[in-house]
């Protein structure tokens, strides 16, 4: 369940997406993140559901070739590759920007700056990855626990300012109609967001194979860590929204939290929140490379990725080789983002991108828990009435956030590059690989490819 809560991070997310989501939908962000609740519900049931019948480190990956085809089932594969490699893009600025902010103020907006202090948080967080998952984990549940405290404490005070009329904003119920979301485009948006809010939570079914009573334990702590998420990014957001007026949390963007403590509190208690910010980008960006590199290592026994990714340590229990390529990736990555655009930026399309990204696999998971329980040896009508409800409910909330996304304008060009372009690029590398004869291209016939 920490690697869950870790890997979505609420701390660095609401760091990321709090001045985009501001944006998008003015002072009615909690309603995106309250109506996201019960469709990612029936995705972590879906999950859950799919992990009790093939509890392999692949998940999505290994569940959609099954149950579909192996072309999509490489596609998903890729999306989350992609999702926890660009990802880091969002966990690496923060982590620059708020290390820059205790020990160096002058140089929080040198871009240079930000690389340097992410990349150097990024070699340290893909050493202890490499160190074993235990010890990764261990760590997670300290930040995790003061990360979820430090935040509960500014939104408590927010709250009171909010109340007592001391806050840039004043409360009016219009902010949760959908004139005060901005019409469908500001609805839109804000559920695109949202979904890049809660993504990260399936990074607990990713250690399976790692996992005492792997068949239940991963369900388990996706469905918490989906229900926690939402009270605590509800709470927050409303809290926190009004501190600040929108051009001063666009000012701060990419740590927007920390302006919002410096409102709230003084010297030297202000520190409080980039602190827990910092820990926080720190224990995501870890539950991060952990993820992706269980990933590839599926994806390498399958021969869809390089063989190389498949070595471990001596002991069996880290993927090593794996590991280190994501954390290169990851530094790739973060020097495109901040040296083609300024920070802001690159935090909103990150963000959006990721939530585009985490909207297609997490509704073709959904789908595969449907076609499962379809096809399952004597599932009853009533049955498929009563455990495909959340599902569908999922499935259908997907295709209906991706559809009103484009038809609504969303999605900017530099966000159609990122994300459908990315995913483009992940079926010309499975066409490729069919070229080249990778078996994992044939239809399964058996029911569990070895």
């Amino acid at each position: 369940m920490v690697l869950g809560l870790s890997s979505s991070g609420p701390a660095q997310t609401l760091a990321v997406s709090l001045a985009s989501l501001v944006a998008a939908s003015a002072y009615g962000g909690a309603v995106p993140i309250l109506i996201c609740l019960i469709p990612m519900l029936g995705i972590a049931f879906a999950y859950r559901r799919l992990n009790r019948w093939d509890p392999r480190a692949g998940a999505t990956y290994t569940w959609v070739a099954r149950m579909f085809n192996p072309f999509l089932g490489f596609l998903s594969g890729w999306m989350i590759l992609l999702y926890y490699t660009l990802g880091t893009t969002t966990l690496t600025i923060p982590a620059g920007t708020y290390t820059l902010r205790m020990v160096a103020p002058a140089l929080e907006e040198r871009q240079w700056a930000v690389f340097a202090v992410g990349g150097a948080w990024n070699l340290l967080i893909t050493g202890l990855a490499i160190a074993g998952v235990k010890m990764a984990v261990r760590l997670e549940w300290a930040i995790a626990l003061f990360q979820y405290a430090a935040l509960l404490l500014v939104a408590a005070l927010a709250l009171h300012a909010l109340a007592a009329g001391h806050a840039a904003a004043h409360f009016s119920w219009h902010w949760f109609s959908l004139a005060g979301l901005g019409g469908l485009k500001g609805l839109m948006s804000g559920l695109v967001i949202a979904c890049f809010m809660y993504s990260g939570w399936d990074a607990a079914v990713y250690v399976n194979e790692e996992t005492r009573d792997r068949l239940n334990n991963p369900g388990r702590a996706a469905i918490a860590s989906v229900v926690i998420l939402a009270v605590i990014y509800a709470v927050t957001t409303f809290a926190y929204q009004g501190v600040l007026t929108p051009s001063e949390l666009q000012a701060h963007a990419g740590e927007a939290l920390s302006a919002v403590s410096a409102r709230l509190l003084p010297d030297p208690w202000n520190k409080l929140m980039p602190l827990a910010v910092l820990a926080g980008t720190l224990a995501t960006l870890q539950a991060a490379v952990i993820s992706a590199a269980r990933m590839g290592l599926a994806m390498a026994r399958d021969r869809v990725m390089p063989a190389y990714f498949e070595r471990m340590r001596a002991d069996g229990s880290t993927p090593w080789a794996a590991t280190l390529t994501m954390s290169a990736l990851n530094l790739l990555l973060l020097a495109l983002a901040l040296g083609t655009t300024s920070i802001a930026s690159a935090l909103s399309n990150a963000a959006t991108s990721l939530g585009l990204i985490s909207i297609v696999f997490y509704g073709i998971t959904a789908a595969a828990a449907l076609r499962h329980l379809y096809t399952e040896s004597g599932a009853r009508r009533a049955r498929l009435v009563s455990a495909g409800l959340f599902p569908l409910i999922g499935v259908l909330f997907s295709v209906f956030v991706l559809v009103g996304s484009l038809a609504s304008g969303v999605f900017s060009a530099a966000v159609a590059a990122y994300g459908i372009g990315s995913i483009a690029l992940g079926a010309l590398v499975a066409v490729l690989l069919r070229g080249r004869g990778a078996h994992f291209f044939t239809p399964l016939k058996d029911e569990a490819r070895p």
